[in-house]
């Protein structure tokens, strides 16, 4: 099983990350987008049954983090797998670019726990987008830094 320390560390990255892309894109001018997913309503639905104890739990996550990894470009960055949070920084891409990439990686997700728990369900997962600069977002970037940098 995972040590929580390297699990915390790699989400203090995430959120340095973050931080660090930021900057990037006010100094520069360039877009920067961060789309979070919620995955705690899926394992909420999925229930005890299927993720019977936390190794069930622990193997389910890394296959969802697998799955996200393979549908999103080099550049971007992935948070960690442990959490029901997972975090997707999207360097130079502006809102709308995002909403496309949560549009498809929401479809994947769907498909994948379908294929998981082999049974068809209302697989939807909930999502946040913010984007540098745009003031359409309820939350600006800067304030997922705490979110990322905290959890575990």
């Amino acid at each position: 099983m995972e040590n929580t320390v390297d699990s915390m560390k790699r989400e203090f990255d995430f959120a340095s990350r973050i931080g660090n892309e930021l900057k990037r894109a006010e100094r520069y001018r360039i877009f920067l987008s961060l789309v979070t997913f919620n995955i705690g309503p899926i394992l909420d639905l999925a229930g005890d049954q299927a993720l019977r104890n936390e190794v069930e739990k622990t193997r389910f996550l890394d296959g969802l983090h697998r799955t996200v990894q393979r549908s999103v470009r080099e550049v971007d960055s992935l948070s960690d797998s442990g959490s029901v949070k997972i975090g997707l920084l999207l360097p130079e891409t502006p809102r709308q670019g995002a909403e496309a990439a949560a549009r498809r990686i929401s479809e994947t997700l769907h498909r994948y726990c379908t294929d998981y728990f082999s049974q068809p369900a209302d697989y939807l997962v909930p999502i946040e987008i913010s984007s540098f600069p745009d003031a359409a977002g309820a939350r600006s970037i800067a304030s997922y830094m705490e979110d990322f940098g905290s959890e575990n």
